[in-house]
């Protein structure tokens, strides 16, 4: 039995490596596969020990959990913005409704990458073997995620350009507009008098 294993084992990395494979040993967290050709090749793959897991994994929901707060401080000061546009305007009684939806909008725009940020972070955690590269890969995609959200700097991101639009259709709701009326035309006995 430990014949056909290794065999099929055997045939199997070297249908992926493309290289003839002289020894496979298995340790514990540790697959080493030793080929012989012309390099010489020693390939190491090396999940995370226990400890070294739970501090990839930290290190993962701490980079999620700050991208989260930027983005709660990005909606708070979205709202802020919108909530002291109404305020201001005389007419803040009657865009009440309009605020609520534009709340609900910039809330709509935040929690959906908020969700994505936690379910990233939560499948991480219950992966069975994380490697530093695992890590590095999650961190990077995290990036990604803030700069479509947020911007780079250099460019808004998502819910920069919601809140400013939201911005824009408030100020469009609360004009107010003028209505002069005209003086009513003389009648012959004052134009007489002058």
């Amino acid at each position: 039995m430990f014949t056909i294993l290794t065999t099929w084992i055997s045939e199997r990395i070297i249908t992926v490596t493309a290289v003839s494979v002289l020894t496979v040993a298995a340790v514990p967290t540790t697959l080493i596969i030793v080929s012989h050709d012309d390099h010489n090749t020693i390939a190491v793959v090396q999940p995370a020990d226990e400890h070294s897991k739970v501090l990839l994994v930290r290190a993962v929901k701490k980079a999620g959990d700050a991208v989260i707060a930027r983005l709660n401080t990005a909606e708070a000061g979205c709202t802020t913005q919108v909530t002291q546009a109404v305020t201001t305007s005389k007419v803040a009684a009657k865009v009440q409704p309009q605020l609520a939806a534009a709340k609900s909008q910039i809330h709509g725009s935040v929690a959906p990458v908020v969700a994505a940020i936690k379910a990233d972070e939560d499948d991480f955690a219950h992966l069975t073997f994380v490697t530093p590269q695992d890590e590095e890969n999650e961190l990077e995609h995290l990036k990604l995620i803030e700069v479509i959200a947020l911007g780079d700097g250099h460019s808004a991101g998502t819910i920069t350009v919601t809140c400013q639009t939201v911005m824009i259709t408030i100020t469009e709701t609360i004009q107010i507009t003028i209505i002069q009326t005209t003086p009513a035309p003389c009648t012959k006995d004052e134009r007489d008098t002058d």
